[in-house]
């Protein structure tokens, strides 16, 4: 099987309710999140389950606004928003771990970009959302568009992934967080055969 391309949109509600029986002085709010099969190029980009990734697959990241679904007629302002957190861990020990062939050192938030398309967000082919790109950066410093996924270790036919992705952004005197954390499953069929 040739190996794929996908992206993970996290969706972004500015007018979300906070998440319940979070810490008094800290908002919790949800991130959506869908993993978006791109391989097919950007007319034929497609939601996917994120146990359908395999080794050697490339993934890249997009934050989505997602306000004018609840508001349509509002158009909110965006005070600097900062990337918390991105982290990987191995769901069995709660350890830190990297499913990727590049080694990365930070990652950083980019400027808003063009309101673009989205194949999950949008509510019609002609909405397009505003976006902003999500980047890695490996210990040279370089920004990587997209990451490739590392071969699993000998003996592994499945291997899980947490991802958490926390966003922080000043919001009426508070510093509202945004977070998600799906669980991702990297060849549960060894890229080989059907799902």
């Amino acid at each position: 099987m040739d190996n794929r391309k996908f992206r993970i949109e996290l969706g972004i509600n500015l007018f979300a309710a906070p998440v319940p029986m979070t810490n008094p002085n800290l908002r919790i709010f949800p991130l959506q999140n869908a993993l978006i099969d791109i391989s097919g190029g950007k007319r034929a980009a497609r939601p996917a389950w994120y146990s359908r990734l395999n080794t050697g697959d490339e993934i890249s990241f997009r934050l989505v606004d997602l306000s004018s679904a609840r508001v349509p007629d509002h158009q909110p302002e965006y005070p600097e928003m900062a990337l918390v957190e991105f982290l990987f861990n191995d769901p069995m020990t709660g350890q830190p771990t990297n499913p990727f062939t590049e080694r990365i050192a930070e990652w950083q938030i980019s400027n808003r970009r063009k309101n673009r398309w989205s194949p999950v967000y949008s509510q019609s082919r002609d909405e397009k959302l505003p976006t902003w790109n999500l980047y890695p950066c490996n210990v040279e410093g370089t920004k990587l568009k997209k990451l490739r996924f590392a071969e699993c270790d000998e003996g592994e036919s499945c291997r899980a992934v947490e991802l958490t992705v926390a966003i922080k952004l000043p919001h009426d005197g508070w510093i509202d967080h945004f977070v998600f954390d799906p669980e991702m499953i990297i060849s549960e069929t060894d890229n080989d055969g059907d799902f």
